[in-house]
């Protein structure tokens, strides 16, 4: 009932604004595909000028299932840009019953959700749809031609431009902000291994990506934009995804800089495990037979004649700590890569400015409220980095997880809290996942010589739906780097943010737009709270990196001594040699886990006894429950 309260209040909200009549703007914008005429749109905050805002601009035609984006439509006379475009279909998770939800997520995710999914109820295959936030003063601004920012969203299965505010970031930073929608899920990241442009690039979403910021290049002048400073940005796995695109030849010229949250493509769950798996599961679930009338795309055709809903009911293989439909690695000369060797490949990735911005806790997303509150006990612990090493490494895991076990664990004291041995796990599955992976990002790109920047998110909002001692989470950097405390959040999701959170904000969106405009972080501006900060590039002789908080510091080597057992120690440990039960657990029963564990194409063929084994603990374990 609670959620459905919030669904309720959140379309009233929206009624209300609709109800109050959209102030069009008075100048016509002419893009290849016809006129268009935006809103004007006033922050909540008399600081703040009035931004022009562009709503669901085509970007891209309707697309064909597992097929690349086709050019935008053209219209007659002028299109009216005031109502958000539907949201690309997806399957977003059921938060229906709140004490059934949060035996599975924190608090906090199930609030974002609660906000977020009355957005995205409104869907449709013709979805390929971005939004423009344009300064008030427009193009004849003293900053014009503007920087452009790209959002890219914070799932790879649910979401929506649409639920992102750029009116903030552009009013208070005099850039133009885009956000858009793409396709998701099994629609946008299905691989079919035939040799088409969607296998190729990873999946159709980073091609409508790629459609985007084409159309971006194309159009964004007429804006008031300047084509040639665009950067994408991306939070947690569009902070993947916009990692990935600098795999992609086709985006060259198209992104000159990248700001990455709380993500990146070298995470374990940032990119599909087994993309082959997934193909033979989707076929399997839609009950699709190869036909030699439609040859190498006949996955293709079976997809194309099933309804819509049966395809959202189709579920990624899925396994703990890794990803479900996600973006696989862009196929280059018909060879599979390594996602560190595609980069290294990219003259994309070492032609853009690259900042990368970590929060303290980034696993907080993977466990639930019972346990983020209450703690567990080290047998727990150990279960979950059990399961955290088999499904994410192939050879002696008995030595990593060792390794991980003896680094994050309090020695001195003999016998440990459960808040105590749950804030240790937090933080070595925080390190794992995203932390040593954006940290490996930066170094990969610093050792080209290319600019890079590195930063830790320190601050943490005094209202907040997690526990204090946990510092800040990954959620916490998007709101920020958006500038929403300026307005105390999004009219939807109001927030009581401190003057403290504000002045955070404040300096965020001035290192943001700082890097936006000129590819240099550090704010050039003669406002006075903003003269003591400078964000040193990342270096691989010093490492200096920025701090962001109250106070904002230079530090350097970022978790030192953490960051070397997994960047350093564990690749070494990581090798082949041996039987290939030596790099196994002594027993796979499902109690030494936590949750469903990963087997990969290769694990299926050389231990299918054990793979029998496990399945059946698993069928009984669900018959039990």
């Amino acid at each position: 009932m609670e959620w459905v309260r919030t669904a309720w209040c959140a379309t009233l909200a929206l009624a209300v604004l609709a109800a109050a009549g959209p102030r069009y703007s008075s100048r016509i914008v002419h893009t290849h595909t016809g006129a268009i005429r935006g809103i004007i749109v006033e922050p909540a905050s008399r600081r703040l000028e009035p931004v022009e805002v562009f709503r669901g601009v085509p970007y891209g035609a309707q697309p064909p299932r597992l097929g690349p984006p086709p050019p935008p439509p053209s219209w007659p006379g002028t299109r009216l840009a005031d109502t958000f475009a539907p949201v690309c279909p997806q399957r977003y998770p059921d938060i229906s019953n709140k004490s059934a939800a949060l035996q599975k997520m924190p608090l906090g995710l199930y609030n974002e959700l609660k906000v977020t999914i009355p957005l995205l109820a409104n869907q449709s295959e013709d979805c390929l749809y971005l939004n423009i936030y344009v300064p008030g003063s427009g193009a004849r601004g003293v900053e014009a031609p503007y920087a452009v920012v790209v959002w890219l969203g914070a799932a790879h299965e649910w979401g929506s431009g649409n639920a992102l505010d750029g009116a903030v970031l552009a009013a208070r930073a005099h850039l133009l902000v885009i956000t858009l929608n793409y396709r998701l899920g099994l629609l946008g990241y299905l691989t079919t291994g035939a040799s088409d442009e969607v296998s190729i690039s990873g999946g159709a979403a980073p091609l409508d990506v790629a459609a985007a910021l084409t159309w971006v290049r194309q159009n964004i002048a007429a804006f008031g934009g300047d084509p040639r400073r665009l950067m994408l940005a991306g939070h947690s796995a569009g902070a993947a995804l916009a990692n990935v695109m600098l795999m992609l030849p086709l985006t060259k010229g198209l992104i000159s800089r990248v700001l990455v949250l709380s993500g990146s493509a070298l995470s374990p769950s940032a990119l599909a495990p087994e993309p082959a798996l997934a193909r033979e599961h989707t076929a399997q679930a839609l009950r699709c037979a190869r036909d030699s009338n439609t040859g190498e795309h006949w996955l293709v055709a079976c997809i194309r004649s099933r309804p819509l809903p049966v395809l959202l009911a189709v579920e990624a293989p899925r396994a703990r700590f890794l990803a479900g439909w996600a973006p696989s690695v862009p196929i280059r000369d018909s060879q599979l890569q390594a996602p560190t060797k595609a980069l290294h490949a990219s003259e994309v990735f070492l032609d853009c400015a690259l900042a990368v911005v970590v929060t303290t806790t980034e696993s907080y997303q993977y466990f639930s409220e019972d346990e983020v509150r209450h703690g567990f006990e080290e047998e727990h612990r150990n279960r979950i980095l059990r399961t955290y090493v088999r499904n994410v490494y192939r050879y002696h895991r008995n030595e990593i997880f060792a390794a991980i076990r003896n680094e994050y664990t309090d020695w001195e004291k003999p016998i440990q809290h459960p808040i105590n041995i749950r804030d240790a796990t937090l933080e070595s599955l925080s390190d794992a996942a995203v932390a040593a992976p954006a940290l490996r990002l930066a170094q990969l790109h610093a050792k080209r010589g290319a600019k890079t920047y590195f930063a830790h998110f320190a601050h943490q909002s005094k209202d907040s739906d997690y526990p204090q001692r946990l510092g800040s989470v990954t959620s916490e950097t998007l709101p920020y780097f958006l500038g929403l405390p300026l307005v105390g959040g999004m009219p939807f999701s109001p927030r009581n943010y401190s003057r403290g959170d504000v002045a955070v904000a404040e300096t965020t969106v001035a290192l943001l737009a700082g890097f936006a405009k000129t590819g240099d972080p550090t704010p050039k501006t003669n406002d006075q709270r903003h003269e003591a900060v400078n964000w040193p590039q990342y270096e691989l002789n010093t490492q200096q990196y920025l701090s962001i908080g109250t106070k904002m510091r230079v530090k350097s080597h970022y978790r030192g001594h953490k960051m070397a057992l997994w960047l350093h120690l564990i690749p070494q440990l990581h090798r082949p040699g041996a039987a290939p039960r030596h790099h196994q657990f002594r027993s796979v029963h499902p109690d030494m886990f936590a949750e469903d564990v990963h087997f990969s194409s290769s694990s299926l063929r050389h231990h299918d006894g054990l793979y029998n084994r496990y399945q059946n603990w698993k069928n009984l374990s669900l018959v039990k429950h």
